[in-house]
């Protein structure tokens, strides 16, 4: 749900403030065929580059988000989607996205918090609505979000703008607000903390684990082998 979540956030916030050229996507390499991760086709007829540390599909220029080679004021819109947790230098990165980035432009970046350890080719960090923040500090005007649990988000968002105001709230975001709701609500689901289940894979974690503690307790009750 993630990408899909991610990817109507980024066209959400495309319909409702100024998104200035060049748009440039730090982390576009599309890993995984069968990811709709392509950002392209939001950004039709304008000028898009797609940049990764690796060549590869979706990927028209190779850099490295520690040291990029755009000019100062360069970068009309930066996107750096889900791309953060794996640079070694997350802070580091933001700095210099906050240098590429053009007075009036904007920064957008996103992560995932609650998510299991995944490649591309590593996974370092983790990030907080707060982190976030902190990071996009450099700019004017900057705008974050956690989505799922307030005090351990699936998904966390940061928007960061220099030289205006975003004006931005979820309530103006209708994929991010239906992202929380369907957490809220857990239609179909079964609540465990900030993790939902459907209810036959919580039946088979249940069952597993029952049989579990019963070989645990029978082992226990079994008098000890000479």
């Amino acid at each position: 749900m993630a990408q899909r979540v991610i990817r109507n956030f980024v066209a959400d916030l495309a319909r409702l403030v100024e998104i200035p050229d060049p748009v440039v996507e730090f982390g576009s390499l599309q890993v995984e065929p069968e990811q709709d991760a392509d950002l392209r086709t939001l950004f039709a007829g304008r000028e898009f580059v797609g940049t990764d540390l690796r060549p590869g599909p979706g990927v028209d220029r190779i850099e490295d988000l520690r040291s990029l080679s755009f000019a100062d004021g360069e970068v009309g819109t930066a996107l750096c989607l889900d791309t953060l947790e794996h640079c070694e230098d997350p802070v580091g990165a933001c700095r210099e996205l906050h240098r590429v980035t053009a007075e009036g432009g904007i920064c957008v970046i996103s992560s995932v918090m609650l998510f299991g350890i995944h490649g591309y080719p590593n996974d370092y960090f983790r990030f907080t609505p707060e982190g976030f923040r902190s990071m996009l500090g450099g700019f004017d005007d900057v705008w974050v979000a956690g989505i799922g649990d307030p005090a351990i988000p699936m998904q966390v968002v940061g928007v960061g703008a220099k030289g205006r105001r975003l004006e931005l709230s979820l309530e103006r975001l209708p994929s991010l607000s239906a992202a929380q709701a369907w957490w809220d609500a857990a239609d179909g689901m079964i609540r465990v903390g900030p993790l939902r289940h459907k209810p036959a894979d919580l039946a088979t974690i249940l069952v597993r684990e029952l049989i579990r503690n019963l070989r645990h307790r029978v082992e226990e009750a079994l008098p000890p082998r000479r």
